[in-house]
């Protein structure tokens, strides 16, 4: 599955690292023993820090909002679906924040199994809270004129790293 970032991808990524692969082949994966050739087999805990994904603040996510206003181009007529919008992405903020302020409270006690758990229910949470996030855009994008739909597709296409040429 091909996964394209968009102002709205790009702040799901911001809130959700995780759906969009942010872990890198230098990192190892929540749950699993950093190991290489050169490492030592039995690491103590400590030296293996446990992956929780990156908590945007709410200032963060307000200016992310006021910016994705400004570059669609939101009318008079279509604030009362980029309000929706809006409020979704703020309400998954705030879930996300409290789903990670609970994992960073037990995550000294949990087992490898436990971690890899806690990290499995972050990332599902955050595929469901990304769901209700396109379904808000979706009936935002549905509303706008044909010149604010291209304007919104070349921004995405933009944030995605692709040449408007495309």
């Amino acid at each position: 599955m091909i996964v394209r970032r968009s102002p709205i991808l790009a702040f799901a990524l911001l809130v959700m690292p995780a759906v969009a692969g942010a872990q890198t082949a230098a990192q190892p994966a929540a749950g699993t023993p950093a190991t290489s050739p050169a490492a030592p087999a039995a690491a103590p805990q400590s030296a293996i820090p446990a992956r929780t994904p990156r908590d945007p603040t709410p200032d963060q996510v307000a200016a992310h909002i006021a910016t994705l206003h400004q570059q669609l181009g939101i009318t008079p007529a279509e604030e009362g679906a980029w309000n929706s919008f809006a409020q979704v992405m703020r309400d998954n903020a705030a879930r996300f924040h409290d789903a990670i302020m609970q994992r960073r409270d037990r995550l000294a006690g949990m087992s490898a199994a436990d971690n890899m758990q806690s990290y499995a229910d972050l990332v599902t949470q955050r595929a469901q809270d990304l769901q209700a996030l396109n379904k808000a855009f979706r009936t935002l994008y549905d509303g706008f004129s044909d010149a604010q739909k291209k304007q919104a597709d070349t921004l995405f296409r933009r944030s995605d790293g692709h040449d408007q040429a495309r």
